[in-house]
């Protein structure tokens, strides 16, 4: 079964300035595991005050769509390779990110950590990654078994944190 872990400093991740929560999907629905961020989307649908962007496979197109939002805080989702089980699921503030970068085989047009530092300097906001350990990303798959069992433990971690 999955396990939401915390990065280190998770206690921090509360609103820099008072605004939405914006939760950005990142993936390629037709990839496997790399479709995890969309994915979660779908499974949040009508989840009251939040504003949720499937951003595909080129999230860098979403940093001005996001800043007119003026959002306090904002969750990137994507499948990232962090050593973990596959469905194993991490929260990971701007810092982590820029540390996992060094070791991350992107599947997107700018690496994601260029991503998260653009919305936060652009936006002021809390800017955070849910990493989720990919079992395979394979062209033409859907989601592996054990990402799949993993979405209600992601659906209910990511609804914490956006009533947080």
């Amino acid at each position: 079964m999955a396990q939401g872990l915390s990065g280190a400093g998770a206690e921090n991740h509360r609103p820099v300035a008072a605004g939405p929560v914006v939760i950005i999907g990142v993936g390629n629905r037709h990839r496997g595991d790399d479709g995890v961020g969309p994915a979660l989307l779908d499974a949040l649908a009508g989840l009251d005050r939040v504003h949720r962007l499937d951003a595909g496979s080129t999230p860098e197109n979403f940093i001005m769509p996001v800043v007119r939002l003026e959002p306090g805080r904002i969750l990137v989702v994507d499948a990232c390779d962090f050593g973990g089980r596959p469905g194993e699921f991490r929260l990971f503030d701007r810092a982590q990110v820029e540390q996992l970068s060094y070791g991350l085989l992107s599947t997107h047009t700018l690496p994601l950590s260029l991503v998260v530092e653009m919305l936060a300097r652009e936006t002021g906001a809390a800017v955070c990654l849910l990493g989720v350990q990919p079992a395979a990303i394979e062209f033409n798959t859907g989601l592996s078994e054990q990402v799949r069992a993993a979405l209600p433990a992601l659906v209910g971690f990511v609804r914490r944190w956006a009533a947080d």
